[in-house]
């Protein structure tokens, strides 16, 4: 009589892939959060630089896409310096998440100057803040200030494979930020309860995640955003102010807006979210290159290879 077969594993060639990718990428950022801050500055220079040239040369789909991107969002066809000074603001951001963690609290305020600071410090004294923000310049420092600087914050995360999640949330917990995963059922309730905890409420509010924001023009071009940002102010009273933030020389400014007014019903949310992109689209194409949007974003225009 035949034995039965041994158990095989079931696990396909794709599915050991992206393990292996976790992993990998699991294992560069325990590495990097220890020696990341020891590193001299002019090798860490060095290393942006030679990177973002290959990555240039190279041209992959995320490079492609970051081309085409940027050219809507400018209005010009996007020239080869504009795509490696962006790889450079997209690989300093890496660089900058994994020495954060070293850096003192004098250094966190040292690095950063915000624009229109006054806007945020009085609604959060008051009825309470809801920053929304694009994906530019560093937003871990940016959160990572706040809290340095009196304003506890409560963020949502994109919640990957588990194991990545967690050690993010470990490092975002470090820097004093509390999280909530995108797919947690109670997310907004999250949010709220944070509002009338006295914390502030940062989202990333320019990638539409879930794929059922509200529809709203960026520069005259068709994309959606999360109306989460405008909802959080309108259930709990609290201001809803964009903010952008950019690198400088040596440091960040975070340039924050004004409040928006809020407005009722579903065409209010529209109304709100469109002021949000207002602003982010009008200081982004100020400062294009720290605009890490290398995922397609644009919704009435195909992948199409832009003019070098």
């Amino acid at each position: 009589m035949l034995s039965q077969p041994e158990a095989v594993s079931t696990t396909a060639p794709g599915q050991w892939r992206e393990l292996l990718r976790s992993w990998l990428l699991r294992g560069i950022y325990r590495f990097g959060w220890q020696v990341a801050a020891r590193l001299p500055p002019r090798l860490v220079a060095l290393i942006i630089s030679g990177a973002s040239w290959i990555a240039l040369r190279n041209d992959g789909i995320h490079v492609r896409t970051l081309r085409r991107n940027l050219a809507l969002t400018t209005g010009a066809p996007v020239r080869d310096q504009l795509v490696q000074a962006a790889m450079k603001s997209y690989l300093r951001n890496f660089y900058e998440v994994l020495a954060l963690p070293a850096w003192s609290v004098t250094e966190i305020r040292r690095r950063v100057s915000a624009v229109n600071e006054h806007v945020v410090r009085g609604a959060h004294a008051g009825p309470g803040v809801v920053v929304a923000l694009p994906h530019s310049g560093n937003w871990d420092l940016a959160g990572a200030w706040a809290c340095a600087t009196g304003m506890a914050v409560t963020t949502v995360a994109e919640q990957l494979s588990d194991a990545e999640y967690a050690a993010f949330v470990a490092f975002r917990k470090g820097l004093g930020l509390e999280v909530v995963s995108h797919r947690d059922p109670g997310a907004l309730t999250a949010l709220i309860d944070a509002i009338h905890c006295r914390r502030v409420v940062c989202l990333l509010a320019d990638r539409d995640l879930s794929g059922t924001g509200v529809p709203v023009s960026w520069r005259g071009h068709s994309i959606t955003m999360p109306a989460g940002p405008a909802m959080v102010a309108r259930r709990t009273g609290a201001a809803l102010v964009p903010a952008v933030c950019q690198f400088t020389e040596d440091g960040m400014a975070i340039i924050i807006g004004e409040s928006i007014t809020h407005r009722q019903g579903r065409d209010g949310l529209v109304a709100m979210m469109q002021e949000v992109a207002d602003f982010f689209a009008d200081t982004i194409a100020r400062q294009p290159e720290d605009w890490h949007m290398m995922q397609p974003f644009f919704s009435d225009r195909k992948p199409t290879q832009e003019a070098r």
